[in-house]
């Protein structure tokens, strides 16, 4: 473990206000067990046992920055220093003394305190010994049934620490999991962020399982027949597993899509973690209505977009969420029809990135550990090396064809409508992309190629009818 004054000297913020310490205010919580472990903490929590609003003042103007009342009923005060990414939090104590307010807190590891002043760890519970051997162990029963969010938060802390949870602790996580139906949304929806955005986050699931979460959270999806929904969610953590194995590829098997899924599709949850959220969701989708292998290869996207819609509106996820969602569950029935091609149809993979878009990367990726955790363990059923060459080959067609089409269109929507005499409306955008699939077969490849076969489109449009 790591000297904890050199720590705070060393630390560019934590050493600007180590003066302003007194023997009444301590450095409590996870930023203490982050600089045990030798991370930089970017939440610094401190309580103090004066007033909690005068030394958060002090601390706000040592770094010219303001204060404001993140919980003035609990008397927690915020300072967020933008421009080193850290916020500080200022409270007032839950107990008599420092000992009393950390068995208040939730795991044991996070219940350690370091008075800065006299350069002492206050270590009540055993928060050292524990993080020594790894492990997340909560400090009460009494904690969970004060706030049922702890349940959540423990499997939360379980993955981005990468320690297992107590057997003991496992055992009252499932006592109270029932319990978590109480907390607002809003909480939940943080912790399954965190969660999510961790390089293991389809460990979540697995550990949401364990715990007896999964019936809270999905609870339309896994009714019904007992096994058949222990066989749905077993398998939906396979494909979860399966995803978390391509999202870390990703750089290698989609060059640049790395990039996007480092994006935030809301504030704190990257693309990344929606694809974790959408895998997991996705699995227990197919097996919502059979357990039979030869159902699951074919997906309701209907459905699937439901039961995504329903999942963000009860856990508060936003809008785009809920649309990056939509589009990948639109566009898998389509790139599971390419996967059958031994030769790409360069057409249909054209639709395809117009179908996904922006969210081609997130799809194919989906797609591919849909075949690859469809075959479950026998993995001689699958042609590997054609799937990756397939999946491989309809992102450079995303890249180099799709998005330089883009940038140069060969007609536009008026072209459309003085070719075919029409009015503006769904058709006009219909045949601008016809046309665009076309150039891309390269069956044309001017402006005039382009409306003569918009004008063939037209007549075959009207024979139909």
């Amino acid at each position: 473990m790591h000297d904890l004054s050199k720590l705070v000297s060393s630390n560019q913020a934590l050493s600007a206000i180590e003066d302003l310490f007194t023997p009444e205010t301590y450095l409590v919580g996870g930023c203490v067990r982050d600089m045990l472990c030798g991370r930089e903490p970017q939440d610094v929590d401190i309580v103090t046992f004066g007033d909690a609003k005068v030394f958060a003042d002090k601390i706000a103007q040592r770094f010219s920055s303001t204060v404001f009342w993140m919980d003035e009923k609990r008397g927690v005060l915020r300072i967020m220093l933008r421009k080193k990414g850290i916020t500080i939090d200022v409270s007032s104590p839950k107990g008599i003394d420092i000992t009393a307010d950390l068995k208040k807190r939730d795991i044991t590891i996070n219940a350690m305190a370091y008075a800065v002043s006299g350069h002492e760890l206050i270590d009540p519970l055993g928060g050292l010994s524990d993080l020594d051997h790894g492990v997340i162990r909560i400090i009460s029963e009494e904690s969970l049934k004060d706030d049922p969010a702890r349940v959540v938060r423990c499997l939360r802390f379980s993955v981005v620490l990468g320690f297992p949870v107590t057997a003991s602790t496992m055992t009252a996580l499932r006592k109270y999991a029932h319990k978590v139906s109480t907390v607002s949304p809003e909480r939940i929806k943080q912790e399954f962020m965190k969660a999510l955005c961790d390089t293991n986050g389809s460990r979540f699931f697995t550990l949401m399982e364990t715990a007896g979460l999964i019936d809270a959270f999905f609870p339309d999806i896994v009714a019904g027949e007992k096994e058949t929904a222990l066989k749905g969610i077993r398998s939906a953590l396979l494909l979860a597993r399966e995803t978390d194995g391509l999202i870390y590829g990703a750089k290698y098997l989609l060059p640049g899509s790395e990039t996007a899924l480092s994006q935030e599709v809301e504030a704190g949850f990257s693309r990344e973690g929606l694809l974790r959220l959408a895998a997991f969701l996705f699995g227990l989708i197919l097996h919502m209505d059979s357990d039979d292998i030869a159902v699951q290869q074919e997906f309701n996207p209907e459905q699937g977009i439901r039961a995504a819609r329903e999942l963000c509106s009860s856990l508060r996820f936003s809008s785009r969420a809920a649309s990056f969602l939509h589009q990948m569950y639109g566009s898998l029935n389509l790139v599971h029809e390419i996967f059958k091609h031994k030769d790409l149809p360069v057409r249909q993979v054209h639709l395809l990135c117009e179908k996904a878009s922006t969210c081609l990367g997130e799809t194919l990726l989906l797609a591919l550990a849909w075949k690859r955790s469809s075959c479950g363990f026998n993995k001689a059923l699958l042609d590997h090396a054609g799937l990756l060459e397939r999946t491989q080959g309809i992102w450079r067609h995303f890249i180099a064809v799709y998005q330089a089409q883009k940038q140069t269109t060969l007609v536009d929507g008026n072209d459309v409508i003085k070719a075919l005499g029409i009015s503006p409306g769904p058709m006009v955008a219909r045949m601008l992309l016809e046309v665009e699939a076309a150039r891309a077969e390269g069956v044309v490849a001017s402006k005039e190629q382009a409306i003569e076969h918009l004008q063939e489109l037209a007549l075959t449009d009207t024979d139909a009818s």
